[in-house]
């Protein structure tokens, strides 16, 4: 589906299969009778309506979405395009086009510290699970751990010879990882603000990776572990390369589990469980892959534009893509939703504080959404 609002208060909709002709029509306010309704042609039939929602179908093919609308517009907090963010309770963190990195207020945007330190573009900004520490890191090649109340930065890491592009956090965060274009991902110790080992070197960019324990084998370590390493055991690091290769390694073992080659490059991934992953890809495919039979089991195919963001909740994903579209898909049921307000600007990012969704995108804003998930 895809949805788009008139001057003159009418909006046009379009239900289109991928590689398919698409099927167009419009939404009217009816003024007549008692009071004003909102009426759908060509097939569509409006379901529900509510001031934050909408509900459409069509009956060929046979095919229903929510539309959402933001709860909450945070246009005070950017002016540039938002490449990263990150939501825990109360505040959040986000990083934009002109190197600001704000921790705001997530009910009501006010920012409350802007981290200065880095000396290039951030790529990749997180919070620590405690929701009290932020690690941020870019093409400056550094890792730095900041105090969110304060601002302060006591930790900077420093070894990758090129831009970090993404990082990850171990158990509650005494070890950290990063992935670079230098091809390395590396396993870091807070504590010393040393790196303890690197842990693979390929041949390209990794644009992005995710950790996890996982319930498949991912191999022993043939030597004790590092005394610095905290909670590694049982865990499995995804890595998706420009390549096009989604690679998973075993955290402490170090041993290569799985290497699976995809036709374009892999921008973003994450776990969807004990046993599956995610991935999305530059061509436009979101990929559910089985971590047993290293293999994909469901490959949604719903639009060229590339997929530039995935978070998995509630036994579903949403994806961001670069036409602006932030779709929901349920993995077990036949339930589409779609966020919107970015119009045809990309969405970079996508987080959850597990009762909202917030999005950046490239026009600056940040958008927060009270979505119902069935």
């Amino acid at each position: 589906f895809l949805l788009s609002s008139e001057k003159d208060g009418t909006a046009w909709v379009s239900c289109k299969e991928f590689g398919k002709e698409g099927k167009h029509g419009k939404l009217i306010v009816d003024n007549a009778g008692d009071g004003a309704s909102l009426q759908a042609s060509e097939g569509f039939k409006v379901e529900n309506v509510t001031k934050k929602s909408l509900t459409l179908s069509h009956e060929d093919p046979n095919c229903k979405c929510d539309f959402y609308a933001p709860s909450k517009v945070f246009s005070n907090i950017h002016k540039k395009s938002i490449r990263s963010l990150d939501v825990s309770g109360g505040i959040g963190v986000s990083v934009c086009d002109e190197n600001k990195l704000l921790i705001w207020d997530s009910n009501n945007g006010c920012v409350r510290r802007n981290l200065e330190g880095h000396v290039w573009d951030v790529y990749s900004c997180r919070f620590f699970p405690s929701g009290i520490v932020v690690l941020s890191a870019g093409a400056d090649m550094q890792l730095k751990i900041w105090a969110a109340d304060t601002g302060q930065c006591p930790v900077t890491l420093t070894g990758h010879t090129a831009a970090i592009t993404d990082t990850a956090i171990v158990d509650r965060g005494r070890n950290i990882i990063s992935v670079s274009k230098d091809g390395t991902a590396r396993l870091w110790d807070c504590g010393k603000s040393a790196c303890l080992d690197i842990l693979t070197k390929e041949n390209g960019n990794i644009n992005c990776c995710a950790i996890a324990a996982v319930d498949i084998d991912v191999g022993h370590s043939e030597i004790p572990p590092n005394e610095r390493e905290i909670a590694t055991e049982g865990k499995l690091l995804l890595l998706g390369c420009e390549s096009g290769v989604l690679k998973g390694i075993g955290l402490q073992s170090r041993k290569q589990i799985f290497e699976y080659k995809c036709d374009s490059a892999i921008n973003c991934c994450c776990f969807t469980s004990f046993t599956a992953v995610a991935f999305g890809t530059q061509d436009g495919k979101m990929t559910l892959f089985d971590l047993r039979a290293r293999l994909p089991v469901t490959v949604w195919e719903e639009s060229a534009s590339p997929v530039l963001c995935l978070i998995s909740v509630k036994n579903g994903l949403f994806c961001g893509r670069g036409d602006g579209s932030c779709i929901f898909t349920a993995f077990n049921r036949d339930q589409c939703i779609q966020l919107t307000g970015p119009g045809f600007d990309p969405v970079y990012c996508m987080a959850s504080n597990g009762t909202s969704i917030f999005t950046g995108s490239r026009d600056g804003i940040i958008r927060k959404y009270d979505v119902q998930l069935t």
